[in-house]
């Protein structure tokens, strides 16, 4: 399939930074958590499930995903499969509108808790950025609870990527008829993953 070809034409017609380069602000901030005691070590993880996770990406995100799923040769039955079962389970695909433009976000155990193994398959240079923005705010969290977003260092990597990021966003709606909603990352990671394969067939 070769996702990594279509993420670099992305890249090179809208001058989009590389994935990592985009989150290295969150990186930074949440090994300087680490550094000072505030990690996730000996946390269940669930942020990651059902219980306190609505997360939602976009399709420049979605993008860059799939590529590294491609690349780590997890782009197969097994990750579609569970991508299928997470939105059927819980009902990803009712939308509930609350407003103009707006839905209601659902909570999901993520497709990638403990998948391939303990963690997050996707890896921190690839993952949606407010899963990075996500940390503890004490020392020794074993079941979640007191761990909340960082939305000043979140607003400061928006500020820097927003709008470009948008321009890819656009780019793969011109191109694939991506959707330009954030949506849950089951949602998007399929949609991606069977629109713009089908344009390449």
């Amino acid at each position: 399939m070769n996702f990594k070809n279509v993420l670099e034409q992305v890249y090179s017609n809208t001058k989009l930074s590389p994935a990592k380069e985009r989150r290295e602000l969150l990186v930074e901030q949440m090994f300087a958590n680490e550094a000072s005691g505030l990690d996730c070590l000996k946390c269940t993880g669930r942020c990651c499930t059902y219980e306190a996770n609505s997360m939602q990406m976009t399709s420049i995100e979605a993008l860059e995903a799939i590529a590294i799923l491609e690349e780590k040769d997890l782009l197969n039955d097994e990750t579609k499969k569970r991508l299928e079962d997470c939105i059927s389970e819980f009902r990803l695909d009712k939308y509930i509108q609350i407003g103009p433009g707006e839905y209601f976000r659902k909570s999901y155990t993520c497709p990638f808790y403990f998948y391939p193994n303990f963690g997050c398959g996707l890896g921190v240079d690839h993952k949606p950025y407010g899963c990075i923005a996500f940390n503890p705010c004490e020392a020794n969290q074993e079941d979640g609870g007191n761990c909340q977003s960082d939305l000043d260092i979140q607003e400061k990597r928006n500020l820097q990527f927003e709008k470009i990021e948008d321009l890819a966003d656009k780019y793969l709606y011109d191109q694939y008829k991506v959707s330009l909603l954030k949506e849950p990352i089951p949602i998007k990671l399929l949609e991606i993953w069977k629109k713009v394969y089908s344009e390449k067939l």
